[in-house]
């Protein structure tokens, strides 16, 4: 965060921004849990994590050996925040296949060893690149107020099973509004378990639920007048 500079955006929202943006999520925990934000009593860095979850970026996790990388006192985490990490840790064990590291230099060879076999599958499996930084860079996509973004929610909820979590159907929401239909694409493929036909037809029949809508609003605009 210290090389962020001078930014209009909070640093939540740029840490989101970044994460979306990236091809990869390279994921190094120690004994701190980080800066916490108010709103969610998450820290940053692991709303990070879940954001790269979220979007399903290939993720590679490291976790520091505490028996070998013996730190001082004041590095290390207490209170409720090392209750936090602790439960973090949990999570990040039962979801990964984790390296431990027990000092700077362990912790380069790992991570660099890790990207180049990772990397390697990822050019040899076109499909498992994460696109969804061609949605964050999209100039098409249309915010949503909070209630136009529940009206249309309970319009297609049955679209598709299961639903998407809200992160991710707003910004496809905004995606197909905006008329980037395949940004919108990628944004549920990639965030959720459905393939890139399933989301395709979904998007079509959002739009055709659009159009509609359109076309019911012209014809009481025109009764009217």
């Amino acid at each position: 965060m210290e090389f962020f500079g001078a930014l209009p955006e909070s640093p939540k929202q740029e840490c989101l921004r970044l994460v979306r943006a990236s091809n990869v999520y390279v994921g190094i925990f120690g004994m701190r849990y980080g800066f916490v934000d108010a709103s969610s009593g998450k820290s940053l860095t692991q709303l990070e994590y879940e954001e790269a979850q979220a979007i399903r970026l290939p993720s590679l996790v490291y976790l520091m050996d505490e028996d070998l990388h013996l730190l001082p006192p004041k590095h290390v985490e207490a209170g409720e925040s090392a209750l936090k990490l602790l439960d973090f840790k949990k999570t990040l064990k039962k979801n990964h296949v984790v390296n431990f590291f027990s000092s700077p230099e362990d912790l380069t060879a790992k991570v660099t060893q890790d990207l180049v076999k990772l990397l390697g599958a990822i050019e040899r499996t076109p499909n498992a690149q994460v696109l969804s930084q061609i949605a964050v860079n999209s100039v098409l996509r249309h915010p949503l107020t909070e209630p136009r973004y529940n009206f249309l929610k309970g319009k297609i909820d049955r679209i598709f099973t299961p639903p998407p979590p809200d992160a991710i159907l707003r910004e496809a929401l905004e995606l197909i509004i905006g008329g980037d239909k395949m940004a919108a694409a990628f944004v549920l493929s990639r965030g959720t378990p459905m393939g890139m036909d399933e989301a395709v037809d979904g998007l079509m029949a959002i739009e055709k639920m659009l159009n509609g809508i359109l076309e019911n609003s012209s014809k009481a605009n025109s009764k009217d007048v």
